[in-house]
């Protein structure tokens, strides 16, 4: 599993990197160079945004934490964050980020109550970022005269992505465990009462006691749940402004609504391409396209993010510092 997974990052990377390449040849590498060093003194601004979107994850963390663990401090969760964030850019996005923050922050929260509160705060970004993608795929769907291939592909891709967050919200709301019983049901079945089914009944069990953690989080803790809904507002506005500042500094004129579009097509990328190291290639293609159909011009795009990568490079260096003083201090 390791080494299949290996693969595909190493396979994936390459075939970014190669897009990457080709989209710089095609949209013209002067052009674009003049857009970033425009940005200026600007990047401290972009800089400042995204410590603001780290740490109000960091605080979101921190509020899904259960009452006992509220003790632990924005800083060692906003260490934890990044160092993960680091590891997970350079290699197979949330796979690797997130147990690495669990890693990160085991000296002072147990692994169990950690992945409880991380699992919570992960479902409020995915509701979170689903809205976002909805509201995108409905303004593109209103906006552009796409070619009815496109537009169906959309559609399917919206129903299909509201269908999963509708689901999920019944499966929340109505507090049904399903991955403890399909778990359970699968292994009955494949594996009944041999040593291994009982090593998976133990796992099975403690599934099961995160879902009752998540279930009870979303329906007693009203406080806790409506700060975390702000953490999450203020992390993908932040994000939108990150867009609007960026393009503004380096000579595009537009609005708020339009670097709102923007930053839900930044989400689909995300979301869509997580194993792609650092989305090298993918995250130049998208954000082109859409910029040269928004009528900004494919250079736009593509400088855009270009920054959004030096950006995720300075992030990942101190990551990688705070992760390197985090093992220091195990020892």
């Amino acid at each position: 599993m390791k080494s299949a997974s290996r693969y595909l990052t190493l396979v994936s990377g390459l075939l970014g990197i190669s897009l990457f390449i080709f989209v710089l040849q095609r949209t013209g590498i002067d052009e674009i160079s003049q857009q970033i060093a425009s940005l200026g003194r600007g990047f401290l601004l972009i800089l400042v945004l995204s410590f603001l979107r780290h740490l109000v994850r960091a605080f979101s963390w921190q509020r899904c934490m259960p009452p006992e663990s509220r003790g632990i401090g924005i800083w060692s969760l906003f260490r934890a964050r990044v160092a993960g964030e680091a590891i997970g850019d350079l290699t197979f996005g949330p796979l690797v980020a997130e147990p690495m923050r669990l890693v990160v922050l085991s000296r002072q929260v147990s692994i169990g109550q950690g992945l409880s509160a991380l699992t919570v705060e992960n479902i409020a970004y995915a509701f979170s970022s689903a809205l976002m993608i909805i509201a995108g795929a409905i303004s593109i769907l209103a906006t552009f005269g796409l070619m009815e291939s496109a537009r169906w592909a959309i559609i399917i891709a919206l129903g299909v992505i509201s269908a999963i967050a509708a689901t999920s919200f019944v499966v929340i709301a109505k507090r049904l465990h399903v991955g403890s019983t399909t778990v359970s049901l699968i292994s009955h079945w494949l594996i009944r009462d041999s040593p291994p089914g009982k090593w998976v009944g133990e796992k099975t069990g403690k599934l099961r006691e995160l879902e009752d953690y998540v279930f009870q989080f979303y329906a007693q803790r009203p406080v806790d749940l409506a700060m975390v809904v702000i953490c999450q507002i203020i992390f993908h506005f932040a994000g939108v402004f990150e867009i609007f500042a960026t393009l503004k500094l380096t000579g595009v004129d537009l609005s708020l609504a339009t670097a709102f579009l923007l930053e839900s097509i930044n989400r689909t990328i995300n979301i869509a391409f997580t194993f792609v190291p650092g989305l090298v290639g993918v995250d130049e293609a998208g954000t082109a396209i859409m910029t040269a159909g928004l009528g900004f011009g494919a250079a736009a795009g593509v400088a855009l993010a270009i920054i959004r990568k030096i950006r995720m490079f300075f992030w990942i260096g101190i990551g990688l510092l705070l992760l390197t003083l985090s093992r220091k201090g195990m020892k």
